[in-house]
């Protein structure tokens, strides 16, 4: 009997542990540093910030600001709504349609451009404190690319987290990484 009982409250006292695991969340703000290494000629080092929340169980809002820095300056901000589907308790599939602003600035030249997106990934919680995840981008007008990701963030308390992240933007590799807070 005595044994149940420890069983039932080891059980019962994992259970937060547990729910963590149960859902990936789209309420959250993160950031860190981007390297981009020999990019178009450039060493680009900056920031990368992005954040998303959840409107409900499938649909949220969602958006970035990356900004890197070299010779050349380059500016990426997006903004757009996104649907998520459960594939199962720890496997979310999403897609979401985007508006993106770029912006290029190097010896007194500017240019800049307005485009549409559209984003998408799977995400999974691999166990209960690492999620990983790869993700697409397809980002149209004057200075269109393709992107992609792969991604893996670590709890280090329930909604805390950090990242890092491999990213090939425009067919250069680039790595990210951060911290990620989630609400």
């Amino acid at each position: 009997m005595k044994n149940g009982i420890r069983g039932l409250t080891a059980a019962a006292m994992l259970l937060p542990v547990a729910a963590m695991a149960e859902s990936l969340s789209y309420s959250y703000l993160e950031g860190g540093v981007a390297l981009y290494p020999d990019f178009e000629s450039e060493d680009f080092i900056g920031l990368d910030t992005r954040g998303s929340l959840a409107l409900n169980e499938n649909v949220f809002v969602f958006g970035g600001l990356k900004y890197l820095t070299d010779d050349v300056d380059l500016t990426a901000l997006h903004v757009g709504g996104g649907y998520r589907h459960g594939l199962d308790a720890r496997t979310d599939l999403w897609g979401g349609v985007t508006l993106e602003y770029q912006e290029l600035d190097w010896n007194s030249a500017e240019v800049d451009d307005t485009g549409l997106g559209i984003r998408g990934g799977l995400r999974h919680q691999l166990t209960n404190e690492l999620e990983v995840g790869v993700g697409g981008r397809v980002i149209t007008g004057d200075l269109d690319y393709v992107g992609f990701t792969g991604t893996a963030r670590y709890a280090i308390e329930r909604d805390f987290k950090v990242f890092a992240e491999l990213d090939v933007y425009d067919g250069e590799p680039g790595i990210i990484g951060g911290v990620t807070f989630e609400f």
